[in-house]
């Protein structure tokens, strides 16, 4: 489907699972996210086998290290040429702008998203870990470095959109996972909202998962998604 949002996250360390999935559901979505779970146990060849299925990739490995060490691995993820790519703004504005710096000399087209705070934290995780603000402040305070350091976007809860829209330029690109309908299982994220109160609210991507491939009818699921934006 054109103009389609959904991201599909194929989290999976079957191959053939997940082109099966992947088949069944294309007609429903806008593009896979591919993930860890997937990169680990797949690698670049499941990476290639799923590109051969037409769809954009995401491909969401989060990179967070030294400067050096995080620009030569997106070298290699740039390589592959997704629509999208992650780094942690964690990371710095050293790492980030070494990664923009390899984006730009590669003249490449993917969109290089950084990743604020994981929706599975609530406001006792980042305490737990030494952040001291409230989610909401620290991932403004993240989407403010991203943009100061040319990324193209950022990974949010559906939760901080209105906020980031208001306090920050709108060229960045929304990427929002979280993703619930009020009869869904919410597992391990914890800053949840629906599908079309977060493109509402301003979501460029929506990222979904379970609901989706955990779902009796994945491709009825996936379907009932986009026909409620």
């Amino acid at each position: 489907m054109t103009n389609n949002p959904i991201f599909c996250a194929i989290d999976t360390n079957d191959i053939k699972q997940a082109l099966s999935l992947i088949e069944k559901i294309k007609e429903s979505i806008g593009g896979i996210k591919l993930g860890l779970e997937f990169y680990t146990h797949c690698g670049i060849e499941g990476i290639n086998k799923i590109q051969t299925l037409g769809l954009p990739i995401f491909i969401d490995l989060k990179l967070f290290d030294i400067p050096n060490t995080a620009k030569s691995a997106l070298q290699g993820i740039l390589d592959l040429k997704p629509e999208f790519t992650t780094l942690h703004i964690s990371g710095g504005s050293e790492m980030i702008r070494e990664c923009v710096k390899v984006k730009d000399s590669n003249q490449s087209q993917t969109n290089l998203i950084g990743v604020t705070i994981l929706t599975s934290f609530d406001e006792d995780g980042i305490k737990e870990v030494g952040i001291h603000n409230s989610i909401d402040d620290q991932v403004l305070n993240l989407a403010k470095l991203a943009n100061e350091n040319n990324l193209d976007g950022i990974v949010c809860s559906p939760q901080e959109i209105r906020r980031i829209k208001q306090e920050t330029e709108n060229n960045l690109k929304l990427i929002v996972p979280g993703v619930r309908n009020i009869d869904d299982d919410t597992n391990d994220q914890k800053r949840t909202m629906n599908a079309s109160e977060a493109i509402n609210a301003g979501a460029d991507i929506l990222v979904i998962g379970r609901p989706i491939t955990m779902a009796n009818d994945p491709a009825e699921a996936a379907y009932k998604i986009f026909k409620s934006l």
